[in-house]
């Protein structure tokens, strides 16, 4: 049986691929779930390092999670019965009330005084 010298190092080369992947993405699964607290709601996702640094940096919180959950403005609405144009409006700056911060961090799975 004659083995393919270019075969085998291209699977090769593409296993160290997945390998890597796996490796980066037990990485972030790590950094997700340090901040994970002992007998916290399980519906709450700690977040990144990260994303908690660019939040105090100066970025809005909706904004940056909402981003970080993969959701759009619309998405976001429809889970917390907020129109779009609200949502948009609270991300650059508007004021909200703690009944607003509260559905948005449902919808968002944070603590709401991380929104407020």
């Amino acid at each position: 049986m004659m083995h393919d010298p270019k075969l085998v190092y291209s699977l090769e080369v593409r296993v160290m691929d997945l390998e890597q992947k796996v490796a980066d993405l037990e990485h972030s699964l790590r950094e997700i779930t340090a901040g994970r607290v002992k007998n916290a709601d399980p519906n709450v996702v700690p977040l990144p390092p990260a994303l908690l640094k660019r939040i105090s940096d100066g970025e809005h919180p909706v904004r940056v999670i909402r981003q970080f959950r993969l959701m759009t403005q619309k998405e976001l609405g429809e889970l917390c019965g907020i129109r779009p144009n609200h949502i948009s409006a609270i991300e650059r700056g508007m004021s909200y009330g703690l009944k607003t911060a509260k559905r948005l961090a449902d919808a968002l799975a944070v603590p709401v005084d991380l929104l407020t």
